[in-house]
């Protein structure tokens, strides 16, 4: 539609309002989980040094930052924006309530990760998507997105909270500066629904509105469908299909020691007269 450098002005925006760890936004994310008592998984566009990530949070009841997932793979255009992510940030938390994890957007079409994520054993699943289109021949149509989270529930046998944002009119305003970026964001749903480990939606918010989902998640209603299927475990075929699921850090650039200071101070310079 435009071509990277239209967006250069966006991109400084969303570059300045990105969160950092640690920073005001974390505190204030912290104190919200632990007054409400809760675990919060929330994304965000997280900044660490000069570059961009999609990550998701999670803190817990006492206001921990537990740990966070940095989506594996920026999917098209995103490559533009945000960096990519590794094994090491893909955890599942034991909890009081279950293994809790996520994956973002189309992280939940790739079988791959599917894999890694049920090997740990995988619970309770966030599933953070952004807006959809909703026509269904839409390749990112609403419906594609959602029989991706319901297969998620399905395969892995857990429950999928399927979480995603909304076009707001300020966002559509700021956005929208021609006829066709106007019609397509007008088309935007939201779509946030709770799935059970049958594919059942057991709680929804109505499409494009802000809300909440809530239901109770029984955990032995994951029983039966181990006792079918557990893709990672005795339904698997390790003698000719396997997955290296490699959790440790990956980085660009490995310093090793401590960087010599060379600095002087115009005191220690005048001493050395």
């Amino acid at each position: 539609m435009d071509s990277p450098l239209k967006g250069m002005p966006f991109y400084i925006q969303l570059y300045k309002n990105a969160v950092e760890i640690p920073s005001k936004s974390i505190q204030k994310l912290s104190e919200a989980a632990k007054r409400n008592k809760v675990y919060v998984c929330v994304s965000v566009t997280e900044k660490e040094n000069a570059s961009l990530y999609l990550t998701q949070l999670w803190f817990g009841p006492n206001g921990d930052l537990l740990g966070k997932h940095r989506k594996f793979k920026a999917t098209n255009v995103e490559k533009t924006i945000w960096g990519d992510g590794d094994g090491s940030m893909a955890p599942v938390f034991k909890t009081e309530y279950g293994n809790l994890g996520g994956l973002q957007c189309w992280e939940h079409i790739l079988s791959l990760n599917l894999a890694a994520m049920g090997s740990q054993n995988e619970q309770i699943h966030v599933a953070s998507w952004p807006s959809f289109f909703p026509e269904e021949g839409e390749l990112m149509g609403i419906r594609a997105c959602e029989l991706c989270s319901l297969y998620y529930a399905l395969s892995n046998q857990v429950y999928v909270i399927m979480s995603s944002m909304i076009y707001t009119d300020e966002m559509r305003e700021m956005l929208a500066d021609t006829e066709f970026k106007q019609a397509l964001m007008a088309n935007g749903y939201g779509c946030t629904e709770i799935i059970a480990p049958n594919a059942e939606v057991i709680a929804k918010v109505p499409r494009d509105e802000e809300g909440f989902a809530i239901a109770d998640a029984d955990l032995n209603a994951i029983i039966p469908g181990k006792f079918c299927t557990d893709p990672t475990g005795h339904y698997s075929t390790p003698g000719f299909l396997s997955l290296t699921f490699d959790q440790r850090e990956h980085v660009p650039v490995k310093k090793i020691g401590e960087q010599t200071d060379h600095s002087l101070s115009y005191e220690q310079i005048q001493a050395e007269q």
